[in-house]
């Protein structure tokens, strides 16, 4: 059964009719390198769970997709390469070698397995045999994204790999969108677990178009060095995001008095700290969807909501009729 949505006969919001059709540098990206130990705060799918890690903290989310707007993409794809079999408890956050631009391994890498990936034998088709018996790559391919929550777009922005099974999808969801001339950076994008597999393995849909609010919130957003960060694609300029957000920067120009004021700095630290966000919000992401089950249950769910936001539900609500408009 195909994942993807069909958009054939979507209408798109006026406020964003300009943006359709013309070349999307982030469609780009999310679609390069597919053909058929992180610092930044990420999204992990350990045990099909959706677990958001930051620093040491981590959170099990009390939900089975996410509302994702892709602010970002590493345009080509990573690798990572492990020593040690893999199994449920792993966790793809410290491979032995990787690479963030597939050409040479990382110099943070603690056991590079040669100088260029493309002639790395670890890189080689039958180099990792599968319980199974599939012939596959020891070093595997993933796809970095940046990611936020739709709910709160002004929240974290998150690292959220896509592993090797779930490329396709991710490719075939990114085609799909091209294929109406819909940028990626103008919609939703609804993760789930393809339940299906016996693993970890993320499928794509579309969740609907930005509003206005949201859209201007994540403009901002793409193209940045932050964002570049999370995705790799500025990691060997040695340009972190963390020190250009600091704010001892803020402090800096006051004068001496000032920096004896405890009260405003811990202010401004506070404010990321103590309220969660993002999709670590207490349930704000998982309070959205609980008035679509009410609005389906009444008689009339199409009268109900006659807005541009009827429009993702009644999108979504398609999800399994239209696997053989692209069969």
């Amino acid at each position: 059964m195909s994942n993807i949505v069909s958009l054939a006969n979507v209408q798109v919001p006026a406020h964003l009719a300009q943006r359709v059709g013309v070349p999307s540098v982030l469609s780009q990206s999310l679609s390069g390198g597919i053909s058929g130990g992180e610092a930044v705060p990420r999204i992990s799918i350990k045990a099909s769970r959706f677990r958001i890690v930051e620093g040491t903290s981590e959170t099990v989310l009390d939900t089975t997709s996410l509302d994702v707007v892709v602010v970002g993409a590493n345009p080509r794809l990573s690798k990572t390469w492990y020593a040690k079999a893999w199994t449920p408890e792993s966790e793809p956050s410290s491979p032995d070698c990787f690479s963030l631009d597939g050409i040479s391994p990382d110099t943070a890498s603690t056991d590079p397995q040669n100088d260029l990936c493309a002639s790395c034998p670890q890189n080689a088709w039958g180099s990792k045999i599968t319980p199974q018996g599939k012939q596959i790559k020891a070093c595997a391919d993933q796809k970095r994204l940046a990611v936020v929550s739709a709910d709160d777009p002004t929240g974290p922005v998150y690292l959220l790999q896509v592993t090797p099974a779930a490329l396709a999808g991710l490719g075939q969801y990114q085609k799909e969108l091209s294929h109406r001339g819909i940028p990626a950076e103008i919609v939703r994008t609804r993760v789930g677990f393809d339940t299906d597999a016996s693993f970890p393995k993320l499928k794509f849909s579309f969740g609907g178009f930005l509003d206005e609010e949201t859209q201007t919130a994540v403009d901002g957003l793409f193209g940045s060095d932050a964002v570049k960060d999370i995705t790799g694609e500025a990691r060997h300029g040695g340009v972190p995001a963390v020190p250009k957000i600091t704010a001892p920067q803020q402090v800096a120009p006051k004068p001496a008095p000032v920096v004896a004021q405890p009260a405003p700095t811990p202010v401004a630290e506070t404010q990321p700290e103590t309220p969660k966000r993002g999709f670590g919000a207490p349930k704000k992401a998982a309070t959205a969807p609980a008035p679509a089950p009410q609005a389906k249950a009444t008689p009339a769910p199409a009268a109900a909501a006659p807005s541009a936001s009827s429009l993702a539900d009644e999108i979504a609500a398609l999800v399994g009729e239209v696997n053989a408009d692209d069969a």
